[in-house]
């Protein structure tokens, strides 16, 4: 069987809000997705790669927008996961532009982080933009959808 999930994470993979905060900005995710198998937010000690699952399409450059070999993104993660993903600094082989793994284009969208919000089976496609935005005010922080399926 699948399993469908849409994540929140911030923009700032360091990022981790306030305990009261993120207690609300999960009871409110709560109330946008009522019919959610299981909605869960975690913080953890560590930057984590939140990924997009089979959903994963390609990586391109947020400079010039060509698409990045898998090969050579494999290898900047292997890198950056030799550090913890402390260093997220990567060199883009297409134009050598200077920027992080978490900036980089991922179809579909993932990203780095401290934290997040999930909501497991949502039955709907994703978190409405207003409603992201009003959980980045509780946060403090701008959000990142991401769709994984498994």
């Amino acid at each position: 069987m699948s399993d469908h999930f849409i994540t929140l994470i911030p923009t700032v993979p360091y990022f981790v809000p306030s305990a009261d905060a993120f207690k609300e900005a999960l009871r409110l995710l709560t109330s946008f997705i009522p019919k959610a198998d299981r909605i869960e937010g975690r913080v953890t000690e560590e930057v984590t790669f939140v990924d997009q699952g089979e959903n994963f399409e390609r990586v391109s450059c947020p400079s010039c927008h060509r698409e990045l070999a898998t090969t050579w993104w494999q290898e900047a993660m292997d890198k950056s996961h030799e550090s913890r993903f402390t260093n997220l600094r990567v060199v883009t082989p297409c134009c050598r532009f200077s920027t992080s793994l978490n900036d980089l284009d991922y179809h579909f969208p993932a990203g780095f982080a401290r934290c997040w919000l999930r909501a497991r089976s949502p039955r709907q496609e994703e978190v409405a933009p207003e409603q992201i935005g009003q959980l980045e005010g509780i946060l403090g922080v701008r959000l990142r959808q991401i769709w994984t399926h498994y």
